[in-house]
């Protein structure tokens, strides 16, 4: 008889067999990983592009002072500069907000529990409902 928080004090009853042999589980760790890879990889992708051109005007603009060799050499190592220091902050914002997005979606979309006895999953917030309807 496991429940979601060990101090609370109402015990959570299978809605198909009504068996107080229920288990909680925990999706929270596989999500946050998997969305903090997918939107890391999105934001390291965006932000080096973005970064890139950022970086390559800016560096040509602090290289027209040099001449034509200034423009060019100031935009290359602005292209660099620019994909990889935007590329490192986006992959970094992307993994904070895919691992917040993973937790959202164990919340509200994976059924939290299962009874140990018929293997009925179920989330007890939606199941709830379903009674107070009823």
């Amino acid at each position: 008889m496991n429940t979601e928080h060990p101090a609370a004090q109402q015990t959570i009853q299978c809605p198909k067999c009504g068996s107080a042999e229920v288990e909680a589980r925990n999706h929270e760790q596989h999500l946050q990983k998997i969305g903090g890879v997918l939107l890391s990889g999105a934001g390291t992708a965006a932000g080096t592009v973005g970064g890139a051109a950022s970086g390559a005007s800016i560096g040509a603009a602090i290289g027209a002072a040099a001449g034509p060799l200034g423009v060019i050499m100031g935009g290359t190592i602005g292209t660099f500069v620019g994909a990889i220091s935007v590329g490192i902050t986006g992959g970094f914002l992307g993994h904070r907000f895919g691992k917040k997005a993973g937790v959202i979606v164990d919340q509200n979309i994976f059924q939290d529990y299962q009874c140990q006895k018929c293997k009925y999953r179920f989330n007890a917030k939606t199941e709830a409902a379903v009674k107070d309807e009823k």
